[in-house]
């Protein structure tokens, strides 16, 4: 998200929640409800022109998708900032001390991306991605009578692609005539 977009984005959470707060001093149960509901009802109207956020509220799966896909100043739609990282290698776990080295290793790993981010795919890479490739192949032997029938894995909010590339390996290695029959759907709003 743009700088300016966290001040707008900062500006309206504060705004509503310093209200919520003076309202919640009445006496009344129902005086309070009432009170909270219309100073809600009143922040929506004084929005910002950004959010379009409408009269009768906004939920929060709304307020989270503006802010991080609004085509003109979302967290994840502006094109000079990446936010996610990738891991040049995975981290090396077996040759890891403790809890207080693998703490040290991840800050390292972390000063190297500057102001990028890396999500649990990436941190524990391989594994991660392999524990849910397993649990894939688990679901679809199962769950077919025919061995040879195919296998289609969606992934939602798929990334940089790592725990793609990851979760097929494993396939791969694991069970080649299944990975000869699997299709990978990734779904990635942020690149439309």
């Amino acid at each position: 998200m743009s700088g300016a977009a966290a001040r707008r984005c900062r500006g309206w959470i504060a705004q509503r929640a310093s209200s919520s707060h003076l309202t919640a001093s009445s006496t009344s149960t129902s005086h309070r409800a009432r009170d909270v509901h219309t100073t809600f009802a009143a922040a929506s109207s004084q929005q910002q022109q950004w959010m379009k956020v409408p009269s009768d509220g906004w939920l929060l799966r709304d307020f989270i998708r503006e802010a991080l896909y609004n085509r003109t100043d979302g967290y994840f739609t502006q094109p000079s900032n990446n936010p996610v990282g990738v891991m040049s290698k995975p981290i090396p776990f077996h040759a890891l001390l403790g809890q207080e080295d693998y703490a040290r290793v991840l800050a390292g790993r972390y000063a190297q991306l500057a102001s990028q981010w890396l999500t649990p795919v990436e941190i524990f890479r391989p594994h991660y991605a392999n524990a849910i490739a397993r649990y894939i192949l688990e679901q679809h032997a199962c769950g077919q009578l025919d061995s040879d029938s195919d296998l289609t894995i969606y992934e939602l909010g798929g990334g940089t692609g790592t725990c793609a590339a990851n979760i097929l390996a494993h396939i791969r290695d694991a069970d080649p005539r299944v990975y000869a029959r699997t299709k990978y759907v990734g779904v990635e709003v942020s690149l439309f």
